[in-house]
Formats: C-alpha cells, structure tokens, sequence
C-alpha cells in the first residue's frame, strides 16, 4: 500500500514536472518568436526607409532632369563670342500685315526708248550688244542699212544732202565777198545764208545719224539694255522702236492686294520686301521709297487693288522680277512682338529663349500671329517684361541639342 502511494506519487511528479518543462518551452518560443518578429518588424521598417529614401532621390532626380530639358546653359564668355543679344519684350504699336506678291517695275524717266529713224535692215554695230549690257550716252548700238531699197536709200540721201550743203557754202561765201564791194545787196546775202543754213542743218543731221552704211542708232541714255526689239538682219520700219535702255536706279514696286483690304491702304506706312534668295529683308526707307499711289477702285478684268511704291535700286533688284512685300499699316493697336530670327522652328512648332537667369534659358512654346518680314506677333506664351535671346538662337539651340545627346547632361551627382 505505502509502495502504491510512492508509485503514485512520483508518477504524478513525473507528469507535473513534464507538463511545467513542456510549458516551459512553449513559452520560449513564442518569446523567440516574438524577437524574430519584432526584429523583422525593424529590419521591414528600415527597409521601407531605404526605400522611400530612394524615392525621393529618384524624385529629385526626376526633377531636375526635367529643369535640364527645358533650361539651356549658355555662358556669358559662348553668348559674347557668337554675337547673342537680348531683348527685354514690351507692347508696342503693330498694325495690319497685308502680305503679298509685288513686280518690280522701271520708274517713269528712268529708262528711254531708241527707234529707227528710217526704214531698212537692222545691222548690230558690235558682237556684245546682248540684254543687260553696259552702254554710254551717244554710243553706237546699230546701223539701218537701205542702199539695196528703191525707195529711201540713205545712201542717195546723204549724198544729196552732202551736195547740196557745198554748193550753199560756195554761194554763201561768194556772196559775203561780194557784198564787202557793194555788188550784190544786203537781201541777196542774208538769202544765200538761210539757204546755207538749212542745207547745213540738213547735212549735219544726216551726218551724225547715219554713216556710208546707213542710219544710226545711237543710246539716249547711259544705262543698261533692257530689252532688244529687234534681231540681226531683221527689217524696221522707220519709227519701230529697237532697243530699251534703262538706268536701272529708280524703280516702281507694284503691289496688288484684295478687296477686302481697301479700308486699310489710307493708313499705309511702309513695306518691307524679301528678294528671292536674299535672307535680308528691305525697308521701304533702307531703299529710299515712298508711297505713290493705291488704286481708288476695280474692275472685272482687274479685281485686285494696285498699290504703287517708288524706291531707289540697291542692286539686288531686277526690272519686272516679283517679289515678297509686306505692307504695312498704322494702328494705335500694341502688341508683344519678336525679331524673327529670335524664334526657333522644331516639327511645326514655334519656340522662344527667354531668359531665366544670368547664363540660362528655358526653351518657351508659344503661338504666332502676323509678320512683317522683320517682327512677329506673339499671340501666347509669352509676358511684357521678360527677355529674350533675340539674335543668337539657333546657336542655343543648338547647345540645347548637344547637352541632350549627354547622358549625363542634367545630372547632378
């Protein structure tokens, strides 16, 4: 009985100490269980800080990259060296821009016209009288040769013509001797005169306009050949007009505008032109025009308005050749606008420089309005008071483009 109670005693021992041990260990690891978890807990923590600090640099990376593609670093030192100028933008006055095609014309006086003075063949007095050729006042440019011609052969002409002024000068001088004696009268010398006279004018005339050959056409004008009427070894009639000769100095600019424009031309101010080939663009004052004239009405062979400019040739202008003309009107209407060389053209779209800071410039889309040749509206885009790279932008552009190829243009490390 007392060895059944020890047995029992010590088997519930048993079983009390092992239920304590396994309670024990339970409890142990549920303890490292929580370590592990708030140890991960920290190191997930410190992981999320890792990667919202990358975020952010990713950000301000993000960031400033996107400031380096708008923002073009140009120094003052490559600013100086390629010539760039600013140019701080304010309203100004800008009125209607009627753009249209104009002809160059000769003016009034500035050239002349040289005809046949007689009928016959045509004969070039030298190989090189071509059209756009140098010619001087008086200078010999053809001869009307009509020796084989029946009728008003130049040649009988100016024999007779030579014949008969000798003969008047052998009377006219007999007679002077003899009225120094008193043997004929005053009114018998003062006849012989005139008639010496008038055969003189006669011969003289012939002589200087025609030679053995036969008539001669002489330049009216020093100038240029305009245009030749007539060909080697054709036939003219006597007044045919045979050669043109312009001075080429003074010439017209005839524009032709719509309608719909008439109400503006009273307040016309000036025009500019773009000559074919030419990047200049010419002010009506640079070439020392003036307004003429503009059409008061229109036909229905002619619906379009004539507007006349006069202006002086600066040697870059051809007689009947067109041109681009911008007409331009006053108006109390201001307006911010650019020199077009300040604007930078990419894909049909239209950029400025403008200044952000000393040695900086953001790249700035705006929209165009009208254009004189010289100045162009600005219609958004842009504010009254910033500046801008007014002559030197391609260069900016194309530092722009270079730092873009960089991979590490932008950067900041």
């Amino acid at each position: 009985m007392i060895a059944f109670c020890l047995i029992g005693t010590m088997t519930s021992c048993h079983h009390k100490h092992e239920a304590e041990h396994s309670h024990a260990e339970i409890h142990e690891h549920e303890h490292e269980h929580e370590h592990e978890h708030d140890h991960n807990h920290d190191h997930n923590h410190d992981h999320d800080h890792d990667h919202d600090h990358n975020h952010d640099h990713e950000h301000d990376h993000e960031h400033h990259h996107s400031h380096g593609a708008n923002v073009v670093a140009f120094s003052k030192a490559q600013g100086e060296k390629i010539g760039l100028t600013l140019e701080k933008v304010t309203p100004s006055p800008f009125g209607q821009i009627i753009k249209t095609s104009a002809q160059v014309l000769p003016s009034q006086g500035d050239e002349r016209e040289a005809t046949a003075t007689t009928s016959g063949v045509v004969s070039f007095s030298t190989p090189n009288l071509v059209e756009g050729a140098a010619v001087k006042a008086g200078q010999q440019l053809f001869t009307i040769e009509s020796n084989n011609m029946a009728d008003n052969n130049m040649s009988v002409r100016y024999q007779e013509a030579a014949a008969n002024y000798n003969a008047a000068k052998v009377a006219y001088e007999r007679k002077q001797r003899l009225a120094e004696d008193k043997i004929v009268s005053q009114t018998d010398l003062e006849q012989a005169r005139a008639t010496y006279e008038a055969a003189k004018a006669v011969y003289d005339n012939l002589k200087s306009n025609f030679s053995k050959k036969g008539a001669v056409v002489r330049a009216p004008i020093s100038g240029y050949v305009q245009r030749i009427h007539v060909s080697n070894g054709g036939y003219v009639e006597a007044g045919q007009t045979v050669v043109t000769v312009s001075q080429n100095r003074d010439l017209q600019l005839r524009a032709e505008v719509q309608p719909r424009y008439y109400s503006c031309l009273k307040n016309i101010k000036g025009v500019n032109i773009r000559i074919p080939g030419d990047s200049h663009t010419y002010m009506l004052d640079e070439l020392g025009g003036t307004l003429v004239s503009y059409g008061k009405s229109a036909s229905t062979d002619s619906p379009l308005v004539p507007v006349i400019f006069r202006i002086r040739n600066v040697g870059h202008l051809l007689s009947g050749s067109f041109v681009t003309a911008y007409i331009i009107t006053q108006s109390d209407k201001e307006l911010l606008t650019v020199p077009n060389e300040a604007i930078v053209e990419e894909m049909g779209n239209y950029f400025l420089f403008v200044k952000v800071h000393d040695g900086e410039y953001e790249k700035r889309l705006v929209t165009l309005g009208t254009t004189d040749g010289l100045r162009t509206e600005v219609k958004t885009g842009l504010q009254a008071g910033e500046v801008v790279v007014a002559k030197g932008a391609s260069m900016v552009r194309l530092a722009q483009n270079s730092a873009a190829l960089d991979p590490h243009a932008g950067h900041v490390h």
